[in-house]
Order: structure tokens, then C-alpha cells, then sequence
């Protein structure tokens, strides 16, 4: 078979009643760009540059080899040159990107590859600029990933792609330039990095960006729930913005742990950051105030202004006799004339 024979309207199977698209005995599928665009941006929001350089640059690694196997199960090429370009012939018949060779040369026997070509209308590039804008640095991994893979399988030994320039960058066009390892310099690092990284270390990394995460999630937490001491056996609770159940959780148990290790007799709950009341938010506040009072706690409400107040008469908001004053210095000043009265 010659390269020039491939023909993916021929060659595809369509399979409605079952659901199924193949090439041979292979199952392809068939996404919109904008669904891989989401993916992509998913991926690098939720893991940052490297590790999404790193999957993304594996991923089309592994598409590569496996595509280069299967090709050469499913069809006898007439010349190592056909099984050479049907990765690059597959690639632009699936509209990944038209690919195309400017320089090829090969020797098994010496361990030597080298191959140069352009890329036009990568899909990558395209993505990268909808979503992200311009790029200091190339952006098409998983092309780069699938002709490392692609020729490595190929050739029986490693190689390495690497995208000289590239459309994201501000460049007229994509270009790729693969040799073997020992061949580049540091040109070729951050090639050479993402598809060295383990399944082992990605995934170690993985984990400790998510334990980073929970780290910094718990000190933004604890942030916005400060227990203030204001005074001898009183505790201050500034609350901003809404009280969701999960924050009321946090609020609670700062605010009782707080009363309990201090041994502080009033608290005071300052809704001055809180924009609009709903019914969650006061319920969350209810439900603060009583337990504070079960630990012996003597509970004044301040910076309840007008349309909060009004909002809370509307909703039916029963604060069971808590004392609302306006601002924080009347809470304080209400605090310490209760603490004189149980001294005397």
C-alpha cells in the first residue's frame, strides 16, 4: 500500500446500530474542537503549565505508537518511506493538522534519524489562542507528543519532536524538528522533560498539588472565620459576605473551640460585611448563637442595618431575644456592662 492510497472516507466503517466508527478493528471517535478546547483549558486551570504539558505531550505520545502499530498490522506498505509518512497522511486526513515533511533521513543501523516539516492549521495553535490568547512558548504538545511517538515506533528507537516555531507564538507557522535524544541540546529540554515525567511522578506531583490545595483552602477558611479576642472573657466573630452550610460548619467549630479554650463569657457576632441575608445565612447564625449559649456564652448581635433588618422581619427570622445592637464598639460596651453586672 502507498501513502498516497490512504483514504479515510474509504477506509472508515460506520457502525450507527451499534454506536461504533473503524478503521480496521480499531474504534475512532469523533469530538468537536470546542469540546477539546474545554478539556484543555480544564487541564491547565486545574494542573498548571508543566503538568499539562506533560499529559498532553504523553497523551499524543502513546496515540502515536499505537497508531503507528495498528497502521502496520492493518496494511502491507510498499516502502519503509509509506510506513514513514502514513502518520503524518493520517494526521491531516483526520484534521488534526496538515502535515507535511521537508527533510527526511534515516539510517537504523547508525542510530540515526532526522526529519524537519511544517505544520499548517494546528489544532492546538487555534485552541491555544481562542482560549488563552498569544504564548511566549510553542503549544502544540500533543502534535509534538504524537510525532515522537509516531517516529519512534517507526524507527525501533527513541526520538524526539520539538516545535521550533509556532502560529501561538506569533510565528507564520508550526514547524516540528525530531532527532534522537543524544542529538539535541538544551534546545530540546522541555520537550524532553514532559515525556520523560512517569505515570509514578505525575501523579505523586498530582497529589501534591491537591494536598496543596486542601492546605490553602483550610488557611482561606480559617481567614475568613477569625475569632478575635476584643477584651477580657469577650471573643468578637467578624462574619463577611454569605454563610453557606460548609462555612457554617467552620464557624461553628472555630467559634465553640475559641469560647471553650478562652473560657470567654460574651461573644460578639458582627454581621457589618454581610451584604444581604437570606435565609441560610440566618438560620447559620441562629444555630451559632445557641450553641454559644449552651457553653454559658452571652451572645450580642452588632451591624445589623436597616435592609438587613428589614430583610429578616420579611423572612420571618425569629432571633429568640438576641440582643442587636448597630455597631461593634455598642457590642463591646453592652459585653463589658453585662460582665460588671455578674461581677456584682
Amino acid at each position: 500500500m502507498k501513502v498516497t492510497d490512504i483514504d479515510l472516507r474509504k477506509m472508515l466503517l460506520f457502525e450507527p446500530e451499534s454506536g461504533r466508527l473503524l478503521l480496521g478493528n480499531e474504534r475512532y471517535l469523533l469530538f468537536r474542537q470546542e469540546a477539546f478546547a474545554a478539556l484543555r483549558k480544564l487541564l491547565f486551570e486545574q494542573l498548571g503549565e508543566r503538568l499539562f504539558r506533560s499529559i498532553l505531550s504523553q497523551f499524543g505520545y502513546r496515540c502515536g505508537v499505537g497508531d503507528y502499530q495498528s497502521l502496520s498490522k492493518l496494511y502491507p506498505w510498499d516502502s519503509e518511506l509509506d510506513r514513514m509518512g502514513a502518520g503524518p497522511v493520517l494526521h491531516t486526513w483526520e484534521g488534526i493538522v496538515r502535515a507535511d515533511a521537508t527533510f527526511l533521513e534515516f539510517d537504523r543501523a547508525r542510530q540515526h534519524f532526522h526529519m524537519k516539516g511544517t505544520w499548517q492549521n494546528s489544532y492546538e495553535a487555534a485552541i491555544h489562542l481562542q482560549e488563552f490568547g498569544p504564548s511566549p512558548e510553542p503549544v502544540c504538545h500533543t502534535l509534538t507528543g504524537y510525532a515522537s511517538g509516531w517516529c519512534s515506533g517507526f524507527i525501533g528507537f527513541p526520538v524526539i519532536a520539538i516545535e521550533p516555531t509556532c502560529v501561538a507564538r506569533g510565528d507564520s507557522i508550526c514547524t516540528f524538528h525530531i532527532q534522537p535524544p543524544q542529538v539535541w541540546g538544551p534546545e530540546a529540554t522541555a520537550w524532553t522533560t514532559a515525556l520523560s515525567a512517569t505515570d509514578y511522578s505525575l501523579s505523586k506531583e498530582l497529589e501534591a498539588k491537591i494536598v496543596t490545595i486542601e492546605q490553602q483552602a483550610r488557611a482561606i477558611r480559617e481567614l475568613a472565620t477569625p475569632v478575635i479576642e476584643v477584651w477580657d472573657d469577650i471573643l468578637a466573630l467578624p462574619i463577611v459576605g454569605s454563610l453557606d452550610a460548609e462555612r457554617g460548619a467552620d464557624l461553628m467549630e472555630s467559634t465553640l473551640t475559641a469560647l471553650s479554650v478562652r473560657n470567654a463569657k460574651c461573644l460578639i457576632l458582627d454581621i457589618t460585611g454581610v451584604e444581604i441575608v437570606d435565609t441560610s445565612t440566618a438560620g447559620q447564625i441562629v444555630k451559632l448563637v445557641r450553641a454559644a449559649e449552651l457553653l454559658g456564652a452571652h451572645c450580642v448581635l452588632t451591624g445589623v442595618r436597616s435592609q438587613v433588618a428589614h430583610t429578616l422581619v420579611g423572612l420571618g427570622i425569629d432571633l429568640g431575644g438576641v440582643r442587636t445592637l448597630r455597631t461593634l464598639k455598642d457590642g463591646l460596651r453592652a459585653c463589658l456592662k453585662y460582665l460588671q453586672t455578674s461581677i456584682t
